[in-house]
């Protein structure tokens, strides 16, 4: 299939720091901390005056808090998608560590690095469990919405996340799959960018994926919204 002039620019972001730190939480809805709301009002500031055409979040709270500061200032509404939670954590959602590691102390134990295709007990997921749901989430997303560049950018949409979920779409992004999450670190309140050209054009009427993320391109990742920077975007 010869290359389009469509696309889209994705901004993924990390919620901020949770409530709580010494708990297992994929699937639980978690509250953010004082700091937390802090780095999420700092996203706002950093990117409330890009023209986003759409803003999406997972149901968890500390998605939909954020998202929802960035979307007041664009006067948008927040598209909750539960495709784009965090890893469930099965057994272990909402147990202390200490508790977990007393247990279930092979999987309290467990490297996050080693969770590809590892699944908690009781409906935890894998790593690649996640990203299959991920990116059919991303998929529903572009397809109505790629576009040819307008003053030097596609049409732009912000995917506000989880720690894992910006992972695995920027391994994808670098042509790295989805074993390649163990390569990007993700500090809480992240701001990611990446651009994806479309594979075929608008409205070419067909349910195959409409991304080429082949030809993607990460402007930068893991970003520090509270950093003193250029504002260039």
């Amino acid at each position: 299939m010869s290359p389009t002039s469509a696309g889209l620019r994705l901004y993924v972001l990390r919620h901020g720091e949770p409530e709580r730190r010494d708990l297992f939480y994929g699937h639980y809805d978690i509250a953010l901390s004082a700091r937390g709301l802090e780095q999420a009002r700092a996203q706002a500031e950093c990117i409330g005056d890009i023209p986003f055409v759409s803003i999406h979040a997972s149901d968890s709270q500390r998605a939909t808090i954020g998202a929802g500061l960035v979307a007041q200032r664009r006067g948008l509404d927040v598209e909750i998608d539960p495709r784009l939670r965090e890893m469930s954590l099965g057994a272990l959602e909402c147990m202390p560590h200490a508790e977990a590691m007393v247990r279930y102390p092979q999987w309290a134990g467990r490297s996050y690095l080693d969770m590809l295709d590892a699944r908690m007990p009781d409906g935890g997921e894998s790593v690649r469990d996640l990203d299959l749901r991920v990116f059919e989430a991303v998929e529903t997303i572009a397809r109505p919405r790629v576009g040819p560049k307008v003053e030097g950018r596609w049409p732009t949409v912000l995917i506000y996340a989880h720690n894992t979920v910006a992972r695995v779409m920027l391994a994808r992004a670098a042509g790295a799959g989805v074993a390649g999450y163990r390569h990007f670190s993700q500090r809480y309140g992240a701001i990611n960018r990446i651009d994806v050209p479309a594979l075929q054009e608008p409205g070419a009427g067909t349910n195959e994926a409409c991304l080429d993320w082949s030809r993607a391109e990460i402007g930068y990742a893991n970003r520090d919204p509270m950093a003193p920077r250029d504002r260039g975007r």
